[in-house]
């Protein structure tokens, strides 16, 4: 069975309950990017490409349900697990706070342009979606941005940098996923891998 997994702040949370789930990965000691383990492969990658990796062949990832939104792949998602909890909001500088009313015409840089977007939408409000990658934070710092939308764990980089949390657009969580092929042409090991990840995640992970 081949797994991939996000590098980053998902990884050490994705190892251990795939440990305490039965499944040994053995981490790269170098910077290798795939590593057999016995009867497994492990597959890192950037956290964003991780849903795609599943959706094209490997059997079993774990992704931020932030990702997997936003890159609408064609994957399924058995169980959300215990770690990773953030949220994606709408933040913007503190003395030019203004409700999400008031944004038309406003531009919004962010990683995730889809699900900014759908946001403004929803709200009927006509906004310019600016892609980044990187500190998502220096865009208004620089002028080329009004607001932002981004991860937020505790706030600490957004007070840093004199921003403040409009309105929260979703809660974020890691999600497992599995190709739907594998899920028919390996039933029986990875439906075992769901039900040993929800025993884990019953005693308390």
């Amino acid at each position: 069975m081949r797994f991939v997994l996000p590098k980053g702040r998902l990884f050490k949370g994705s190892l251990e309950i795939l440990r305490k789930a039965g499944i040994e990965l053995k981490p790269p000691e170098t910077r290798e990017l795939i590593v057999r383990n016995g009867r497994y492969e492990l597959l890192l990658a950037r956290a964003f490409d991780v849903p795609v990796y599943v959706e094209h062949g490997i059997d079993v990832g774990i992704a931020g349900s932030d990702v997997v939104e936003e890159r609408g792949s064609d994957v399924l998602v058995p169980l959300e697990l215990p770690f990773g909890k953030c949220r994606l909001s709408l933040a913007m500088p503190k003395e030019n706070a203004v409700s999400v009313e008031e944004m038309d015409g406003f531009r919004i840089a962010t990683k995730y342009p889809n699900l900014a977007r759908k946001f403004f939408e929803r709200n009927g409000v006509e906004v310019e979606v600016i892609k980044l990658h990187g500190s998502i934070e220096l865009a208004p710092k620089i002028g080329i941005a009004d607001a932002i939308v981004d991860i937020v764990e505790t706030g600490n980089t957004l007070r840093a940098n004199g921003l403040v949390e409009v309105e929260k657009i979703m809660d974020v969580s890691a999600l497992l996923l599995v190709n739907r092929i594998s899920q028919k042409t390996k039933f029986d090991e990875i439906n075992e891998l769901v039900l040993k990840i929800k025993e884990v995640v019953r005693d308390g992970f």
